[in-house]
């Protein structure tokens, strides 16, 4: 999953970014001009528990890759660029410091996708000037539909489409269609008021955290112990980068099954909803294709249990089939025959 984030200038994305990557600022400022990648780790506290228990040779927590844009503000070939990789992005993070930024920021995407809109409207009254086409007829009432809503200066995230509608709007690249987190920079003395992200949050209907991007830089160096106490005294309740990761899979409709061994202890992100077999394609196409079972624990049983054993004692290990649709948080062995 890649989330690309951008912002307003000296709105924090650099130090948000340097934050979630590890990756150090100052080379981030080296290069303004330019689209740079970096890797996150999601802190599973359920990963280090079961890693702790376990004691495998390894530990791999899920992973987000960002990706971080120049200004959004930049003109010319470097504006190119920030909608080539907008149009890539699975999901969009914009960095800001005032409501008044956002609103800017969405207006744009509405715009390019309007334009969008219009272009596709124009070729397809071309082609059916040559050759009238049932189905062009179709697409083009549908494209005259999206553009009224986007004239009406609403993201298409939030238009009412039918089942055939959506499965008909995910072959286009339109922006406004794509996950949106908003990610309000705000003064040290500030922190703790959550009223300007609470206030945003409502108008746009978009997910939305609150965070002095400084101080969350200070907050990641300290020690875990030290974490929570200095967290309570400046009014955070959790840090930007739990809270990034949090929204980034509410975003994407993602959740985490597990895996476990004396090997390695892993989790998995899979899409909202899906199935035994399609989970174990994540892991490699052969446990799809050969799939035979699902031995399943539940992570909270496990936890209340304290140990395999216990758990197997008590009656809380299952077999699933291919259709059983896995659960956030579950633990999963693959029986599969190729």
């Amino acid at each position: 999953m890649r989330i690309t984030i951008l912002g307003s200038p000296q709105a924090g994305q650099q130090q948000l970014f340097s934050l979630l990557t590890g990756i150090p600022l100052g080379a981030i400022q080296a290069r303004p001009l330019e689209a740079q990648p970096g890797i996150s780790e999601v802190r599973d506290p359920r990963v280090s528990w079961l890693s702790s228990l376990y004691k495998p040779k390894k530990t791999t927590y899920a992973r987000i890759e960002y990706l971080l844009l120049p200004d959004y503000t930049t003109q010319g070939p470097t504006k190119d660029l920030i909608f080539k990789e907008l149009k890539n992005a699975d999901e969009l993070c914009y960095v800001a410091r005032a409501i008044e930024e956002v609103r800017g920021f969405i207006s744009e995407l509405i715009i390019y996708d309007l334009m969008l809109a219009e272009k596709r409207i124009e070729n397809i009254e071309k082609d059916q000037r040559r050759k009238y086409s049932e189905k062009n007829a179709k697409e083009s009432e549908f494209m005259r539909f999206i553009k009224s809503q986007l004239e009406g200066e609403k993201p298409l995230q939030f238009a009412n489409f039918t089942e055939e509608q959506s499965k008909m709007i995910g072959i286009y690249q339109f922006l406004t269609m794509k996950p949106l987190i908003l990610a309000i920079n705000v003064p040290e003395d500030k922190i703790a008021d959550r009223s300007l992200s609470q206030k945003i949050s409502a108008e746009l209907t978009l997910p939305c955290i609150q965070l002095n991007a400084e101080l969350e830089s200070e907050i990641d160096q300290l020690q875990p112990e030290d974490r929570a106490s200095f967290m309570k005294e400046m009014g955070i309740e959790q840090p930007a980068l739990d809270q990034m990761a949090h929204l980034a899979y509410t975003g994407l409709g993602l959740i985490s099954f597990f895996t476990v061994g004396e090997d390695e202890v892993r989790a998995w992100p899979v899409k909202r909803g899906a199935a035994a077999a399609e989970a174990g394609s994540v892991i490699h196409s052969d446990i799809e294709k050969g799939f035979v079972k699902a031995e399943l624990m539940k992570y909270g049983d496990l936890a209340q249990a304290g140990s395999e054993e216990k758990l197997k004692a008590e009656g809380k290990f299952y077999l699933k089939g291919r259709d059983y649709v896995v659960e956030d948080g579950d633990i999963l062995s693959f029986r599969f025959n190729v």
